[in-house]
């Protein structure tokens, strides 16, 4: 046991430990590790919906995290681009490929999924849905989706306030921790 321990401190001194001659200070750098404690519930009810809203932000998730990465891969292509023309014909092609590719599985989505996916896409790219399809389509465009929005129930005005939605918070956390 004593041998294992020694080792286990020899291969921490030999990768932690970091030494600067200009200091005369030692100082040790040693991996992070995030704790997470099991939720405990007061109602049945409270559980079953955690669960509802746990189960709609993994199905929703990822859609957020690919338009962020497609938002930004298009701002890039974009600057080539030098007259307006050229910028439509090449955000209208991109919006035929997202449809292409995804038009079914967001078909599919609830109304509650669909407002969770609106805050998500708030919260990874900092702009509303609203803004995003105002710059890129033009205000006609994103009063009409607006106001098909609103005749489900939703708004894609809305934002990602981190008090209100901790609880989405905590499972996007849980989600890039790897323990969901």
């Amino acid at each position: 046991m004593k041998t294992l321990i020694i080792a286990l401190f020899i291969s921490i001194k030999a990768f932690a430990i970091q030494y600067n001659p200009l200091d005369s200070t030692y100082y040790i750098t040693l991996p992070t590790c995030d704790i997470v404690s099991n939720r405990t519930f007061k109602t049945v009810k409270e559980k079953a919906d955690w669960n509802m809203l746990k189960a709609n932000v993994k199905k929703v998730y990822p859609y957020s995290i690919y338009v962020k990465m497609k938002l930004a891969e298009m701002d890039a292509q974009l600057a080539f681009y030098k007259t307006k023309k050229e910028k439509n014909t090449f955000i209208a092609k991109s919006e035929k490929e997202l449809i292409s590719s995804f038009e079914s599985e967001i078909k599919k989505l609830t109304v509650s999924q669909g407002k969770i996916l609106v805050k998500l896409i708030d919260k990874e790219t900092n702009s509303t849905t609203y803004q995003i399809i105002r710059e890129r389509r033009g205000v006609m465009s994103s009063l009409l989706w607006q106001g098909v929005s609103l005749m489900f129930g939703g708004n894609l005005k809305v934002e990602f306030n981190k008090e209100s939605d901790k609880n989405i918070e905590d499972i996007v956390n849980l989600i890039e921790l790897g323990l969901l």
